[in-house]
């Protein structure tokens, strides 16, 4: 028997595995089951044929090599993990290799790992799960769902208006192989921002997370994922949401960690008057690698986006970024906008950007799109040298100045306050 069958039986087996030790409903052991099959099937994503993974060639990844299911450690005293993972206040999740190791809830929100969630959030979980992300869309999304482990559902009831950041904390060790998800379904003219923070050791770990957003009418989600992995840590990762009317989606996405980061994230603008605002913020060092691919699908009428990617390189770090605008013959008075900018900050580091507009009606109220790559400004970079500052000094300043536009538009200022931390901190290391 070849080794590629071998591994294809393996998926399924530890597929099976794996739900039965969560308890699946039947309805997650169904899809989980489906998954598994596709996994089977799908090739991985061709770099020469597929345009969103033309930077990326998974042609030689070993997926065999990471082995699903690490264990978890036992639970831990919420006070404690709030003081570890610095959360004061808010509702909190905390898991290590994809097992709940404690949590808390806030009013007006469930927050509940999909291993423990009763009748109702379980009835939500079957209904919703996979609705947005498919298993079909490649061999990651598929391979996702058969090893699925340490789903969170943050339901949000109709017209609450969370308080509290809603924080997930996700802790990886052990080189092994990860798929978590979030499932975030809110009422009707309701309020939440959830953070997501992902961690890993450096050890040799693949990480395949998917994110599904269901705002409900009227509704405002805003989501943060927060990219602190590990020096060996490959992610492969997939956020959509799909809009209903008068909604709004704000998702932002902050890389400073990784050998590789791929993320494809969409918003479906489908409901009338729904909006969608895409940010993104990579520092790149070493031989870390970012690819984002981005789709703002306006298909309702009236609907609005709004995307700004910006990264910071340096050493022979590379970014990449793709982006589809498209506006649909029913999106009626579409408003969109797409930036990437990229600032290069040694000989060796790289960006392809590449923003692309597919306008299918003429009754739009703008459609624009704009990249550029290069490194810091010279005569502004004289000037601060000029004035007494030294070269490294002055170019962490002007840095700074241009990642501070993302940082900008986060209006909540504690989790601003904590990604200028983040950013300082990763200034701060010298090659």
């Amino acid at each position: 028997m070849s080794a590629v069958v071998d591994a294809k039986l393996a998926v399924v087996a530890q597929s099976k595995a794996i739900g039965a030790a969560a308890g699946d409903t039947p309805a997650i052991s169904e899809l989980r089951a489906r998954a598994a099959a596709l996994a089977e099937t799908l090739p991985l994503p061709d770099s020469y044929k597929e345009r969103p993974w033309k930077y990326v060639d998974v042609s030689g990844l070993d997926i065999a090599a990471y082995q699903p299911g690490a264990a978890a450690r036992s639970h831990a005293e919420l006070t404690a993990l709030r003081e570890r993972y610095g959360v004061a206040e808010g509702a909190l999740l905390v898991q290590e290799n994809g097992g709940t190791i404690g949590a808390e809830a806030a009013d007006g929100v469930m927050l509940v790992d999909f291993a423990q969630a009763e009748s109702k959030a379980a009835a939500l979980i079957d209904q919703k799960l996979g609705s947005v992300v498919p298993p079909e869309r490649n061999t990651f999304t598929a391979l996702h769902y058969a090893y699925l482990r340490g789903g969170v559902l943050v339901d949000v009831q109709p017209n609450a208006e969370v308080a509290q950041p809603v924080r997930i904390v996700r802790d990886l060790h052990a080189g092994q192989l990860a798929a978590p998800h979030t499932l975030i379904v809110t009422g009707a003219n309701s309020r939440v921002e959830v953070i997501e923070d992902f961690r890993s050791t450096d050890e040799a770990i693949l990480v395949l997370p998917a994110v599904e957003v269901v705002p409900g009418p009227g509704s405002t989600v805003r989501y943060t994922a927060l990219h602190r992995w590990g020096k060996q840590t490959r992610v492969f990762t997939e956020q959509h949401m799909v809009s209903e009317r008068d909604s709004a989606f704000v998702a932002t996405n902050v890389v400073t960690g990784g050998l590789l980061v791929k993320g494809h994230v969409e918003s479906s603008l489908i409901g009338r008057g729904s909006s969608s605002e895409l940010f993104g913020l990579f520092l790149g060092d070493g031989d870390q690698q970012i690819d984002f691919y981005t789709l703002q699908d306006h298909i309702g009428p009236d609907t609005r986006s709004d995307l700004l990617y910006k990264s910071a390189l340096k050493d022979r770090s590379r970014s990449a970024y793709y982006g589809l605008t498209r506006v649909g013959l029913g999106a009626h008075n579409a408003d969109a906008n797409q930036e990437d900018r990229n600032l290069l900050l040694s000989s060796d580091a790289r960006a392809d950007s590449d923003p692309v507009l597919e306008i299918l009606t003429n009754n739009i109220i703008r459609c624009s799109h704009g990249a550029t790559a290069g490194p810091v400004d010279d005569e502004q970079l004289f000037y601060l040298e000029s004035r007494g500052i030294p070269h490294l000094e002055a170019e962490a300043m002007l840095v700074r100045a241009f990642l501070g536009q993302v940082l900008d538009r986060i209006p909540d200022a504690t989790l601003r306050a904590e990604l200028e931390a983040v950013v300082e901190s990763k200034l701060e290391r010298r090659p």
